[in-house]
């Protein structure tokens, strides 16, 4: 008997005193190009804008140009410069990027497919803010949406509050979530917005002013609904009556939803329930065959939260 626990406690002892080692990391990072996107013709030298991540820690980033390595970076943001005097212009350029992470996995992109103009780009890009509207009151966290267009291609959209940039993105929908509760209450601000294009040509847009409403008390409801498309897709090509799908979420109701085309407003619904689905004659704005136009949808709470979808672009045809 002495003997059997005396072996039990020698291996309890050797258990206790062994490690397992950890699980070997084989998940390769999550990579993909922002900027230039795929289609985009560019005109300038531009930086090429890469967002990688891993479950663990990245390495370094970097990405290839019709298969020779551009440039190698380890430190977030990952931007690498391309001069474009070395390619071929007019013709489709593939662009790749890779990332390794410490443990040596490496992610890659997809493909991007872009094209080098054979001449300055002096075209400047259009851009205004669809979301606040001028003149409307926001509080809590506001979905600042932009809409920007290029002839070539847009490379990004700057945002300012009263002045200061406050947020930049490479990616479309071009939007930032602006969170007004260190604002006074009943103070006036300003929006604008300031696209860049592939030749770094660059417009702001008409100045929106909102006021700043700050509700106290322990049921204030500051979080805005959220809005989202379900159906058309993007790039899609519609005719006739579309069947228009989307989901509204609020963490107490949606009370409102407004359907916009080319920046006006379609439809209108009060207490809307999710999905919202309303039929859209899209025959109402094609005056030629294959034209393209923006989509986008805002839902309201009792509060006077606003949410709004991504910015869509639809092609619609006219039989």
């Amino acid at each position: 008997m002495i003997r059997i626990v005396s072996v039990l406690i020698f291996l309890m002892l050797f258990a206790a005193s062994c490690t397992l080692p950890e699980p070997q990391d084989i998940t390769p990072p999550v990579v993909a190009v922002i900027y230039p996107y795929e289609g985009a013709v560019v005109s300038d030298n531009i930086q090429i804008n890469i967002q990688a991540s891993d479950n663990q820690d990245l390495g370094s980033v970097w990405c290839y140009v019709d298969g020779q390595e551009v440039g190698r970076v380890s430190k977030a943001p990952y931007l690498i410069p391309l001069n474009i005097a070395n390619y071929e212009k007019k013709i489709t350029h593939v662009l790749v990027a890779a990332a390794e992470d410490k443990d040596g996995n490496i992610g890659y992109s997809a493909n991007i497919n872009f094209v080098i103009a054979d001449s300055k780009d002096i075209v400047d890009p259009t851009v205004a803010i669809l979301n606040p509207q001028n003149g409307q009151v926001v509080e809590g966290i506001v979905n600042v949406v932009a809409e920007a267009k290029d002839d070539r291609s847009v490379q990004k959209v700057r945002f300012f509050i009263d002045g200061l940039l406050k947020d930049s993105t490479s990616s479309y929908p071009y939007m930032f979530n602006w969170n007004t509760a260190g604002y006074s209450d009943s103070t006036a601000h300003t929006l604008y917005a300031e696209a860049i294009d592939g030749g770094n040509n660059n417009a702001f847009s008409p100045v929106v002013t909102v006021t700043v409403y700050r509700r106290t008390g322990p049921t204030a409801d500051n979080v805005a609904p959220r809005a989202l498309f379900l159906y058309p897709i993007g790039g899609e090509v519609l005719t006739g009556n579309v069947q228009v799908s989307v989901d509204l979420q609020d963490n107490v109701g949606v009370s409102q939803a407004e359907f916009f085309v080319d920046g006006q407003l379609t439809n209108s619904q009060e207490n809307p329930q999710s999905p919202w689905i309303f039929t859209w004659d899209s025959d109402q704005v094609a005056d030629t065959v294959q034209t393209r136009h923006s989509l986008y949808v805002k839902a309201y709470d009792q509060a006077g939260n606003v949410g709004t979808t991504g910015l869509m672009i639809v092609t619609v045809d006219r039989k």
